[in-house]
């Protein structure tokens, strides 16, 4: 249906308007605005929900990450460690040996008396 706009005259009558852009009747305001604010509402949610979801996970690999720094830093002092006991034990053995060594020295030493 065409929209219709009264005359300013008695002798106008009423006639259809042209649907030119600059003719046309605004809508309503108040029958686009619910949903639009529903909308508007829903899309501001839906980024809210969004955002909180990234920065959740950020949060979770900057966790994650200082966990697996923990770990890398535990596995390297447990190999130093290691390491460590493996040449005291190493060392333990050559002076075993010395001693065993020097044992043998003083038995001999004794014989020749």
């Amino acid at each position: 249906m065409t929209p219709v706009r009264a005359a300013a005259g008695p002798a106008a009558s009423a006639r259809p308007v042209e649907a030119g852009p600059e003719n046309r009747i605004p809508l309503d305001v108040t029958t686009e605005t619910a949903s639009d604010g529903a909308a508007d509402v829903t899309g501001r949610a839906a980024r809210r929900t969004e955002l909180m979801a990234v920065t959740r996970r950020l949060k979770d690999q900057d966790r994650q990450a200082d966990i697996d720094r923990i770990h890398a830093d535990f596995d390297a002092n447990a190999a130093e460690r290691a390491e460590y006991l493996r040449q005291m034990n190493v060392l333990r053995d050559m002076a075993m040996e010395q001693q065993k060594h020097d044992d043998e020295i003083l038995k001999k030493w004794i014989s020749l008396i």
